[in-house]
């Protein structure tokens, strides 16, 4: 793909979060909010959340990052 071809794809993907996010937005009221995240060490993901529910989500999302650098790494991936 050419750099003009990732560009308007950067650039469709920033729009489409910025719609999500403004969609989002108008059905906003009274809930509750949770939050988590994965912190990649070399191949072992460490997850965190706000709930016990956010926390395996992001172990699950841990993982799959994990096996996906597992299965590049053995396949020989040479990047870009």
């Amino acid at each position: 793909m050419s750099p003009e071809g990732f560009l308007l794809a950067g650039l469709l993907l920033l729009l489409l979060g910025i719609l999500l996010l403004v969609l989002g937005m108008r059905g906003m009221g009274e809930g509750r909010v949770e939050g988590g995240g994965v912190i990649v060490i070399g191949p072992l993901p460490i997850a965190f959340g706000t709930s016990e529910g956010m926390a395996k989500a992001m172990a699950a999302a841990g993982l799959v990052l994990a096996l996906l650098f597992l299965f590049l790494l053995l396949r020989g991936w040479k990047g870009f």
